[in-house]
């Protein structure tokens, strides 16, 4: 019995033993399949993950380049248009310098020419409306004082302005040495006069000038060659204004044209320079203004007078003398306290050695205001 007993136990031991061994098998095949599965999907993250980092590297490194590269182009650009400007202040610093620089003027455009004469070659500065018209425009001849440039006067009366508001040419030449030839009686110098003569006909010839609308407008020694101009060659001029500027002697002795010229002055009473009562060699105010009556056949017995509105305290006030049944139309401003300067002017001398600049009227616009009522047949 005791044997029986124990031959079933053992072999229920057997039993056991045999199904525990087989489930702890199944046990650890699973253990086993899922630490192979574990492994597998963490090395498939790891790589995807890496591919990601990769990929993100990758694309910072494009992004850094190309902001490097737009960088480094934004400071070439910046260093460029950097250096351009220093170069275009140091060219009109020196330019300035020089008194080679024309200030811009919205509305205009300017250019330089150059004619020969008397085998010299002469610089002319043209400054024209930015939009043209089909009709031929009036043009002012603008001659500056002596030692000036053409800058220099265009600049000083800013005649850039007057062109951008009145459609008419500015024609800007400049004198050998920087002076003009004005004194008829000169045994030497440059034939001046033949020069402007040949630079009008040049320039209603090869721009859209109109030949009977140009004019001539001095400042000192620029206003005695408008003068000269004026009686040497009146055929070639609409009117004429000589402003700080009178008339010499002997151009006086010599002026006889065949026609009359408009004509019209403005002298200050305290210039230094050319003195309103005259001095040896000369003609005063008064007298100049007396000789162009008699040229354009005025009534030398009446004169016409009207004062200015004084509207600025400046120290000047203005007369403005007219001839009477004038065949071609003469007229003077006296301006009192006024020094040897253009009304309304911003010269590049020191004023200080000029005298007083009218404030209450614009040179510009007076002058203008004569040239534009008269043109030659």
């Amino acid at each position: 019995m005791r044997d029986h007993l124990r031959l079933a136990l053992a072999g229920s031991l057997c039993a056991f033993s045999a199904s525990a061994s087989a489930g702890l098998g199944d046990t650890l095949q699973t253990l086993r399949d899922n630490l192979q599965d574990t492994t597998q999907r963490l090395q498939d993250n790891l790589q995807d993950t890496t591919q990601r980092l990769a990929d993100n590297l990758q694309s910072t490194g494009q992004r850094l380049g190309d902001g490097l590269q737009e960088t480094g182009q934004r400071l070439n650009d910046n260093l460029t248009a950097s250096f351009e400007q220093l170069r275009s202040e140091l060219e009109i610093g020196f330019a300035r310098l020089q008194h080679r620089y024309l200030f811009p003027t919205d509305g205009t455009i300017a250019f330089e020419d150059a004619i020969e004469h008397e085998g010299v070659g002469r610089r002319i500065i043209y400054i024209r409306p930015e939009t043209t018209t089909e009709t031929p425009a009036p043009a002012i001849v603008l001659l500056h004082y002596n030692t000036g440039t053409a800058e220099d006067i265009a600049n000083a009366v800013d005649i850039g302005a007057l062109v951008a508001a009145t459609g008419a040419w500015a024609i800007v030449p400049e004198g050998l040495n920087q002076h003009w030839n004005d004194d008829p009686g000169s045994v030497s110098g440059a034939d001046d006069v033949g020069f402007l003569a040949k630079l009008i006909e040049t320039a209603t010839a090869q721009y859209p000038i109109d030949a009977s609308r140009v004019y001539v407008a001095g400042m000192s020694n620029g206003g005695f060659m408008a003068t000269r101009l004026a009686c040497e060659r009146p055929e070639l001029v609409a009117a004429v204004a000589s402003v700080a500027a009178s008339m010499r002697t002997s151009q006086a002795a010599a002026c006889a044209p065949a026609i009359g010229v408009p004509m019209v002055l403005i002298l200050g009473t305290n210039d230094l320079y050319v003195a309103y009562n005259a001095r040896l060699g000369l003609l005063s105010a008064r007298e100049t203004f007396d000789h162009w009556r008699g040229i354009n056949h005025c009534d030398l017995s009446a004169v016409g007078e009207t004062a200015l509105p004084d509207t600025v305290n400046d120290g000047t006030t203005t007369v403005v003398s007219r001839g009477v049944d004038c065949g071609a139309d003469t007229a003077l401003y006296t301006v009192n306290g006024g020094g040897h300067t253009w009304p309304q002017w911003t010269p590049t001398i020191s004023p200080y050695s000029l005298g007083r600049v009218a404030k209450d009227f614009s040179g510009n616009e007076a002058i203008w205001s004569f040239f534009s009522s008269h043109s030659r047949p």
